[in-house]
């Protein structure tokens, strides 16, 4: 995140596409990331150059031309995909668990997922009425 605000930067969005989709093309991660496909060539090249992030050249599938190159993250462990919406569910398990308002950054850290998606579901659930946030700086959230 920048220091300056609360918002993540192009590379934490990346970074947090590959943590949760690794494997994935240059074309996918601008889908998932929402960040342009320029910018997404950029900042793997910066990844690539800091030794953070490696490429494997694809399949082509039957297409003519060279393969998209797959990406992920250097050191990154091998974990199961969630499924569209099942972060919700850890989410609000874990949350369920605390008697406290806590943190999207602790809820990341016990559910071993990136910050950056947990804020984003935690910001979802708060719009569905099933989280209350009880403070803007730093974020933090409870059981509706």
């Amino acid at each position: 995140m920048s220091a300056t605000t609360d918002q993540p930067t192009a590379a934490d969005k990346l970074r947090e596409a590959l943590a949760l989709y690794p494997a994935s093309t240059a074309a996918e991660l601008a889908e998932i990331s929402g960040l342009s496909r320029a910018t997404i060539t950029k900042q793997l090249t910066i990844l690539k150059e800091a030794g953070d992030a490696g490429a494997t050249e694809g399949d082509r599938n039957g297409r003519r031309g060279r393969p998209a190159s797959r990406w992920t993250l250097i050191g990154q462990t091998e974990r199961p995909r969630l499924r569209p919406g099942e972060l919700d569910g850890l989410v609000l398990g874990h949350v369920r668990e605390l008697d406290a308002p806590v943190s999207p950054n602790a809820v990341g850290k016990a559910l071993d997922r990136s910050a950056g998606a947990v804020a984003n579901c935690m910001a979802r659930l708060t719009k569905a009425g099933q989280l209350n946030q009880t403070s803007s700086k730093p974020r933090r959230y409870e059981l509706a």
